[in-house]
């Protein structure tokens, strides 16, 4: 059996991570192969868990998911619109992976997209796409009793 919320805290994590340094001038060669490689994974580990809510029509807290998903892709897609943007240090070190990125981010804007529509139908059209948890107190919910 999958912690499907466990996998989201750290893909979520990983993101959070990922959009903060594209908002940042950090040196390509210190960072850059490491954040290409956490993009990468980032990107895998998204497209794997959408494939498996998609799949699970009948997930405990499936909403919820989608929701915490697509916010998290989108948080993804910021990111690398930052990353292909010609004018950073860090899109200069990712020139031979541009298209590659690109591609991530066409995949991830649409899958976006796609999990919101999906919310919409199985909600009948209610719902938010705003988190009412922060990061913070999700971590403390995620947490372990002592």
């Amino acid at each position: 059996m999958y912690h499907y919320e466990d996998n989201f805290f750290i893909i979520d994590g990983l993101v959070r991570v990922i959009h903060d340094a594209s908002s940042l001038e950090t040196d390509p060669e210190i960072i850059g192969d490491t954040l290409l490689a956490m993009i990468r994974l980032a990107d895998a580990s998204l497209r794997k868990v959408k494939e498996m809510v998609f799949q699970n029509t009948r997930m405990i807290n499936r909403p919820e998911n989608l929701r915490l998903l697509a916010n998290t892709a989108q948080r993804f897609s910021e990111a690398l619109d930052e990353f292909t943007r010609p004018d950073t240090l860090l899109s200069k070190s990712f020139s031979s992976s541009r298209d590659e990125i690109l591609r991530m981010l066409t995949t991830h804007k649409a899958a976006v997209k796609e999990m919101r529509e999906a919310l919409l139908v199985q909600n009948a059209g209610e719902t938010s796409f705003v988190d009412h948890v922060s990061g913070d107190e999700l971590s403390e919910l995620l947490r372990e009793p002592s």
